[in-house]
């Protein structure tokens, strides 16, 4: 017998509606799985080459401050018959130790900052100098880290110069006697405003080729409250490169660019006198960690970052720590103070513990 070929039902190949919908929902679903993880993953490597970025800057400025015997200026300035000029910062001082020695043998330290030769140097991309989470970093001259100013910087105030002043412009009373910025020093008695001053800061602004000049500054060895209780470079977000101030860059000496500061606030009225003060207040409004977020660059000498909940800072040991934005006001005050636990008066500050930050 022959038998007939048997004859295929014919059907369809391909999706239902039904099928495709969910298909989709399930793609739409392990989507919504994975964004997140690739998100969460690449916040961490940016946190965690921030934290590289801060660990190298801190073992640069112990290796120069080994080498100087003395912490660097925060800034150098310094002026000619109708103007303060602008020379060069903490950053440059640290460039042979951050393996870019060929840029310290160009520099020309007897011109400006702002001058054309200096101005190219400065204007380079750094990554260093750069947290991966910096939004506002543009590729040119950016810097995303910032010195320890304690209080606030110094400067020339109604005729008088070297006084301790406020980001506000306001003259430091830090021992509360009413007096400040008297052009005659020894009215303010001792220890005095600058005594003070000292003690609450690790970096200062100082005068460059200017004869008898104000130089001040510490050393690894005068920093009392211990070098792993005492922040040296912390981020802030509103250094570095300016676009609204072309010669800003990361040699800029000005404080509001390459320095933090904590809340003068802690003195009620600005006097530092008996019952004014309350360093609680060094951690509120927009001069607390990541406070500021919404000023401009340049009018936010503060603590900030793009991390959420705080900010990465390097120690005087070289360890880096995350300080969350909400630490105490006095606990953040005295890790900002190199002597804090030695200041005598309504300044002194209590040490504090390890599990306090």
């Amino acid at each position: 017998m022959i038998s007939r070929p048997r004859v295929r039902a014919q059907g369809a190949n391909g999706f239902t509606l039904i099928e495709l919908m969910v298909v989709i929902s399930v793609i739409a679903l392990l989507m919504a799985l994975l964004l997140p993880a690739v998100a969460s993953a690449r916040a961490a490597s940016r946190k965690a080459q921030c934290q590289n970025n801060l660990r190298n800057l801190g073992i640069a400025m112990l290796a120069r401050a080994d080498s100087a015997r003395r912490f660097p200026a925060s800034g150098n300035v310094g002026n000619n018959a109708t103007t303060a000029l602008p020379f060069h910062n903490w950053v440059v001082e640290l460039l042979p130790w951050i393996d870019r020695h060929d840029l310290f043998d160009l520099w020309k330290f007897d011109l400006p900052q702002n001058g054309a030769a200096n101005r190219s140097l400065a204007g380079l991309h750094l990554a260093v100098l750069t947290c991966p989470a910096d939004i506002t970093a543009i590729g040119a001259g950016d810097l995303s880290y910032v010195v320890n100013g304690g209080f606030g910087w110094t400067s020339t105030l109604a005729g008088v110069s070297d006084c301790p002043l406020a980001f506000s412009s306001q003259a430091l009373d830090l021992n509360g006697n009413g007096v400040a910025c008297p052009r005659d020093a020894t009215k303010d008695g001792k220890p005095s405003d600058k005594d003070f001053y000292f003690q609450t800061a690790l970096f200062f602004l100082e005068n460059w080729k200017v004869p008898n000049g104000t130089l001040r500054h510490h050393t690894p060895d005068d920093v009392v409250d211990g070098l792993s209780h005492t922040i040296m470079i912390a981020e802030n977000v509103k250094a570095g490169y300016d676009p609204f101030s072309p010669d800003t860059n990361w040699a800029s000496p000005d404080p509001r660019r390459n320095s933090f500061f904590v809340s003068f606030g802690v003195c009620h009225g600005g006097r530092c006198s008996a019952g004014n003060v309350d360093y609680r207040r060094a951690n509120r409004g927009v001069e607390a960690i990541n406070g500021a977020l919404q000023q401009a660059e340049g009018e936010a000498p503060w603590p900030s970052s793009y991390h959420a909940g705080g900010v990465y800072a390097v120690f005087a040991d070289g360890h880096v720590k995350f300080l969350a934005q909400e630490i105490g006001g006095a606990v953040y005050a005295a890790l900002v103070s190199p002597q804090g636990s030695r200041i005598a008066g309504p300044l002194l500050q209590r040490p504090p513990s390890d599990v306090e930050y």
